[in-house]
């Protein structure tokens, strides 16, 4: 028997009514191989959208055995497991299910997913991200690489996201205002993704923050370096976290350190970001601009009272207002997707746009080489070209030729499908 079974699946869509499984990889705790094997479906025969995410066509499965040849298989190297593991566990569940192996019947392990989002308090986050944060490199959406991914993470996520990445933490000595304390530094990489984990830096932050103190020993805010943590909380429930600046170190509970950063506790308003970072600096005095000439160009003659031009304009307003959600199923066809709208719907182009951000997807108003899906409506006659094409589906056409884009472009009802495709994940 083995302690653990880590499982994945790639298949030729989202939906297991319908799609099949491509591949299934299971490796165990040690990372030995159990099955890797490729399948080929009996009743789905082109899967364009997967084949662009996994690069397994019809041509590299034909011949071989349906997915139904190995699932009694599979079944056994999953049941003899103590715990099975899979990252976003649902939609192995889901399959398991479709092809007669009963998942409620297996004993599952934490969804390192779930673990992931929990540790860093935002939403959940796909495999590739959670990877990146600790540095593993891999081919995502080849099931192999997957599962020894997904085993690296779960691994080094037990006993708590923030107390395993202090176990080989060396200790540290500073000068506190009250005298010398102890507490632990743990590797660069480390310590950057325990302010992560705490909350005290963005999930994007290439480096660790500089972080605002005020207390009883200082008048003002100090800006200071985060040189360390010391468990204080016996049951892992908080950390002290170690700020030094000009020499003085001091101790101050994370969850009160988050407060500090606040405007409102004393720290500086929001001034130029740290490129780095994205954090807020104290923001430089202002200095008067020297007289010059204005560079300005005049207005587009009518445009003002064009009232295509001033409908084209609040479409786009409307749009910056739209916000992504990020708690969206990673899986979807929709999540991380950028999208550009173009052209008039059924529905007005701010309720596509808020039904697709639903989802995951990024609302962006014009095209370029990192667009995913171009989806167009009916268009104004006199705002495009004679081959009655729009800028952007022109530019979208453009840079697909040039080898510059891979930009799907969708009419209204295949826009529509894609809705519920990611309604059914």
């Amino acid at each position: 028997m083995t302690k653990l079974a880590v499982l994945d699946f790639e298949t030729t869509g989202l939906d297991p009514a319908y799609d099949e499984v491509l591949q299934a990889s299971v490796i165990d705790e040690n990372g030995t191989v159990l099955m890797n094997e490729f399948f080929a479906p009996q009743r789905v025969t082109q899967w364009p959208d997967a084949e662009k995410v996994n690069g397994i066509s019809p041509a590299d499965v034909l011949g071989l055995p349906p997915f139904e040849s190995a699932a009694a298989r599979l079944r056994e190297i999953l049941e003899s497991a103590d715990a099975v593991i899979a990252y976003n566990d649902s939609f192995e569940r889901s399959f398991l299910d479709a092809y007669g192996i009963p998942s409620k019947s297996l004993s599952w392990g934490e969804d390192p997913m779930l673990t992931f989002a929990a540790a860093l308090g935002g939403p959940k986050r796909t495999l590739s991200f959670a990877a990146k944060f600790f540095d593993f490199s891999f081919s995502a959406h080849d099931a192999l690489e997957d599962v020894r991914a997904t085993l690296y993470l779960y691994q080094r996520m037990q006993g708590g996201l923030v107390h395993n990445l202090m176990r080989s933490a060396a200790p540290a000595w500073g000068e506190t205002p009250n005298g010398p304390a102890s507490y632990k530094v743990p590797e660069p990489g480390d310590l950057l993704r325990i302010q992560k984990c705490l909350g005290l830096a963005p999930a994007s932050a290439a480096e660790p923050r500089r972080l605002w103190y005020k207390g009883i020993y200082t008048k003002q805010p100090v800006e200071c370096e985060c040189v360390g943590f010391s468990d204080r909380g016996g049951a892992g429930d908080w950390l002290v976290v170690a700020l030094e600046a000009h020499g003085v170190t001091y101790l101050v509970c994370d969850d009160h350190l988050r407060d500090m950063q606040s405007a409102s506790f004393g720290a500086p308003a929001s001034g130029p970001a740290d490129a780095a970072n994205g954090e807020a600096q104290p923001a430089p005095a202002a200095k008067k601009p020297a007289a010059r000439r204005s560079t300005a160009k005049p207005a587009r003659s009518g445009a003002a009272d064009n009232s295509r031009f001033r409908s084209f304009a609040q479409k786009s307003a409307a749009l910056k207002n739209i916000q992504t959600n990020e708690n969206a199923d990673p899986e979807n066809p929709l999540f991380g997707r950028s999208i550009v709208f173009t052209g008039d719907l059924s529905l007005s182009r701010e309720e596509a746009a808020a039904a697709a951000a639903q989802f995951g997807a990024l609302i962006k108003s014009a095209v370029s080489g990192k667009t995913d899906y171009l989806v167009v409506g009916a268009q104004d006659p006199g705002l495009v070209a004679a081959d009655g094409r729009s800028g952007k589906e022109a530019k979208a056409a453009a840079l697909n030729e040039a080898g510059k884009a891979h930009i799907a472009i969708l009419h209204e009802e295949e826009f529509l499908a894609l809705l519920q495709r990611a309604k059914g994940v």
